[in-house]
C-alpha cells in the first residue's frame, strides 16, 4: 500500500470521527439538539459510504478494479434510467455497461499524453453539462442522450480509467475533500440555512450551508495539508477547487432528476438518493483535479 494512501485513509477516519463528535456535541445543546439528532442517521449512512470507498481504494488490486467497474455501470444505469424517455431498462443497462467497458479500455490503451487530453475533454463535458443545468429542459431523445453523455458519461469514463491506472491517491484525496465539504455544508444548511442557493435545480442547497462547507473545508485542508506534505497555500487552493467542482457535479446530476420529475435516482441504501447522488460530486472533483494538474 502506498504511504500517501495510508495517510489519506487515516485523514478520512479522523475527519469522520471529528464530524461524529461535533454532531454529538450539538445533540446535547438545546438550541441545536433536534437538528443534530435528525442528522445522526445521515451520519451513519456516511460512515458506510466512507468505509466502502476508502476500503476499496486502500485495498487496491482486483477489489478496486471490481468496485470501479461496478460503480461506472451502476451510476451510468441510474442516469440513463432517469433521463431517457424509454421505459425499458435495457438501454440504461447498456449505457452503464458501456461506460464501464470504456473506462477499462481507456486504462489499458490510452497513452499518458492522450489520457491527459481526454481528462481535459471530460472537464469541458462537465462545464457543458453545468451550463445546460441553468437552461430550459429539453425533451427530445437526442437531447436526453447528449445530457447523459456530457454528465456523467465522459467524466465517469475518465474517472474509472484514472482509478484503474493507479491514481488511487488522487481519487482518495478528492473523496476526502468532497465528503468534508458535503458533510459540513449539510450540517451548516440544517443549522443556519435560510436562503436557497439554486431553488430550481437543487432546492436543498442553501447559501449559508455552502459557505459553512467551504469555510470548514479550507480550515480542514489547511490543518491537514502540512501533515500530508502539502503546502498550506496549495491545500487551501485545492479545497476551494474541490468545493466548486463538488457543487458543479451535484447540479449536473440534479438537473437530470429535475427534467424527469423525480426526487431520487434508484436507491441502494437509506437516506441517499442512489449511487450517482452519492458520487456525482466525487466524479466531478476528480475530473477537475486530473485536468488541472495533469496527474492522469
Amino acid at each position: 500500500m502506498m504511504p500517501e494512501i495510508a495517510l489519506l485513509a487515516q485523514a478520512c477516519l479522523v475527519l469522520l470521527a471529528f464530524g461524529a463528535l461535533l454532531v454529538l456535541v450539538l445533540a446535547v445543546v438545546p438550541a441545536t439538539a433536534a437538528t443534530a439528532r435528525d442528522a445522526l442517521p445521515i451520519l451513519l449512512t456516511e460512515v458506510v459510504i466512507v468505509g466502502v470507498a476508502v476500503g476499496a481504494l486502500w485495498a487496491g488490486g482486483w477489489i478496486l478494479t471490481a468496485a470501479l467497474l461496478l460503480h461506472a455501470a451502476r451510476t451510468g444505469y441510474e442516469a440513463a434510467r432517469v433521463r431517457l424517455p424509454d421505459e425499458s431498462p435495457w438501454p440504461a443497462l447498456g449505457f452503464g455497461i458501456g461506460l464501464a467497458a470504456l473506462g477499462w479500455l481507456g486504462s489499458v490503451y490510452l497513452s499518458e499524453v492522450f489520457a491527459a487530453n481526454v481528462a481535459m475533454l471530460a472537464l469541458f463535458a462537465l462545464i457543458g453539462a453545468l451550463v445546460l443545468a441553468f437552461s430550459d429542459p429539453r425533451t427530445s431523445p437526442a437531447a436526453a442522450w447528449l445530457d447523459i453523455v456530457l454528465f456523467p458519461g465522459l467524466p465517469l469514463i475518465v474517472f474509472t480509467a484514472a482509478g484503474l491506472r493507479g491514481e488511487a491517491a488522487l481519487l482518495l484525496a478528492a473523496f476526502l475533500l468532497v465528503e468534508t465539504f458535503d458533510s459540513y455544508a449539510l450540517l451548516g444548511g440544517k443549522l443556519f440555512g435560510r436562503r436557497k442557493a439554486f431553488p430550481q435545480i437543487s432546492p436543498g442547497k442553501t447559501i449559508e450551508g455552502l459557505i459553512a462547507g467551504a469555510v470548514m473545508l479550507v480550515f480542514t485542508a489547511v490543518l491537514l495539508g502540512p501533515a500530508l506534505g502539502v503546502p498550506v497555500t496549495m491545500a487551501a487552493a485545492a479545497a476551494l477547487a474541490a468545493g466548486s467542482f463538488s457543487v458543479a457535479g451535484d447540479l449536473c446530476a440534479s438537473r437530470l432528476k429535475r427534467i424527469a420529475g423525480v426526487k431520487d435516482y434508484p436507491r441502494i441504501m437509506p437516506y441517499q438518493g442512489g449511487l450517482l447522488d452519492i458520487t456525482d460530486a466525487w466524479i466531478a472533483t476528480t475530473i477537475g483535479f486530473l485536468a488541472l494538474s495533469g496527474a492522469f
